[in-house]
């Protein structure tokens, strides 16, 4: 479990991100999902819905529909022939697979290729989700399927809110800095990024994971999941601020998971740019 301090913030329920997502977006800017991701992201949770009709949806948006086709490829989803079409690609990776791809598409795109801050939060993040991913498969009541890789991916993403509506403020935080981020911002990270997960319509456990990933009230198990994660992610060399490097092993884990959750992140970053 994360040993980062704990956010007062964790155990705030759904209701009150609601309440306080205008507060935010007064000034900070929330990034919405593109339409077809979210139209796909809504299909992928209906049991009814068949691999043509969502390959028709994510088609509408050519880049999404392209990103799909290259993350499909990962180690993640072998094969011993890599797709060819969107369709095979949806086939090959599953509706679950398809609803990390484009939440991990999603927020890619949030992430300023040109911004040196917001490429090493995008990097952190996507540490953050394949260690929770792992941590999942090992621990499978943790966390529903997909959910953990989806909340790693978004955990710290009003980190990146913070710091593109204000740089010069967000360079002053350090890891965890409730106060400060409360008294530059008028929120914490946590409940930022809890908004945007709102916004977009995700899964409660995964809003809840969000709020509650630097521990607080009765966190749920996908949030102490997630800060694990957050913790292995920092231990590898990817934190979400230069400050923030965690001396040895992240608390309770072991070199081997640390190590494969480094190799993974080496092999499978290129398909996220």
């Amino acid at each position: 479990m994360s040993t980062a301090t704990a956010s007062p913030d964790a155990a705030i329920s759904r209701d009150d991100v609601r309440t306080t997502f205008n507060r935010i977006a007064e000034t900070c800017d929330l990034p919405p999902m593109p339409a077809a991701a979210a139209r796909a992201l809504r299909l992928a949770r209906d049991p009814d819905t068949t691999t043509d009709e969502l390959a028709k949806v994510v088609l509408i948006d050519p880049a999404l529909a392209a990103r799909v086709l290259t993350m499909s490829r990962s180690v993640l989803y072998l094969r011993r022939t890599p797709p060819k079409s969107l369709r095979e690609a949806i086939v090959t990776v599953g509706f679950q697979g398809l609803r990390r791809i484009l939440m991990a598409a999603s927020a890619r795109s949030a992430f300023s290729v040109d911004d040196k801050v917001a490429q090493a939060l995008w990097a952190h993040s996507l540490a953050t989700a394949l260690a929770a991913d792992e941590l999942a498969k090992e621990t499978p009541g943790d966390a529903p399927a997909g959910d953990a890789f989806i909340a790693g991916l978004l955990h710290d993403i009003g980190k990146l809110i913070f710091h593109v509506a204000d740089p010069k403020a967000y360079a002053q935080l350090g890891v965890c800095d409730s106060a400060k981020e409360r008294e530059f911002f008028g929120a914490t990270h946590d409940l930022a990024g809890a908004c945007v997960a709102e916004i977009w319509g995700l899964d409660d456990a995964v809003v809840q994971a969000i709020l509650g990933h630097h521990g607080g009230e009765a966190p749920t198990p996908l949030a102490v999941l997630v800060g694990r994660a957050d913790l292995i992610a920092t231990e590898i060399g990817y934190g979400s601020v230069p400050q923030g490097a965690v001396p040895g092993l992240a608390v309770g884990e072991s070199p081997e998971l640390a190590e494969r959750v480094r190799t993974l992140f080496e092999s499978e970053k290129s398909l996220f740019d």
